[in-house]
């Protein structure tokens, strides 16, 4: 066997783990998130931060700078989902006809909206609310595959919620599309791991 056959031999043995987390990781054909709601359980994507997974290895330069180009989009619609919540606009437009938007809060039920006609209503009665959420997020892990992509992200949360100062942490784990050009999200799906008040906060007093 020749040096350049044992080279890729040696490369696919090691790359071979890495590629089997790959396939098991679905995308176009339906979401993390939805395999879960079928189990009744909060979605789950330790492919994307147990080991270490990267876009640009065995890429060109040219593939390596779209990867580049297509993370920084993806960062920023993050970035613009998170101030609009903040400054009170709709995020409804950064989510495909079809997307969901997921919140999963400790000892609570899961809150589900699905669908163009409910994401309206839910996100402008969010942007409408003086109390709106002050989302901090960051700490983006994400896969891309085309024009689909999966994606996780924390997330630090404050808002009043009955005349309380809430605080809450957790992480978003997302599915995205790209159309007509631009990314948006397919399911937004946020897991709080804690939810609690203050003891002293930003809350007017009644």
């Amino acid at each position: 066997m020749t040096d350049s056959a044992d080279g890729v031999l040696r490369i696919l043995t090691e790359r071979r783990a890495m590629l089997l987390g790959l396939m098991a990781l679905p995308l176009a054909g339906q979401s993390a998130a939805a395999l879960a709601a079928n189990k009744g359980e909060a979605p789950m994507q330790p492919e994307l931060y147990d080991g270490r997974l990267t876009g640009f290895e065995g890429k060109t330069p040219e593939q390596q700078l779209k990867e580049l180009v297509d993370r920084e989009e993806i960062r920023e619609l993050t970035a613009r989902y998170a101030h609009r919540v903040a400054h009170g606009v709709s995020i409804a437009d950064l989510f495909t006809d079809d997307g969901a938007f997921i919140l999963r809060y400790p000892d609570r039920p899961v809150r589900e909206t699905r669908g163009r006609v409910a994401l309206d209503k839910l996100f402008a009665a969010s942007a409408a609310n003086p109390d709106r959420p002050l989302p901090m997020i960051h700490n983006h892990l994400m896969r891309i595959d085309g024009d689909q992509a999966v994606m996780i992200c924390s997330n630090e949360l404050r808002m009043t919620e009955g005349g309380k100062s809430m605080i809450g942490s957790g992480y978003y784990e997302d599915q995205l599309r790209r159309e007509n050009g631009h990314w948006r999200f397919v399911v937004r799906d946020m897991t709080f791991i804690h939810w609690v008040p203050i003891q002293q906060g930003w809350a007017k007093a009644s």
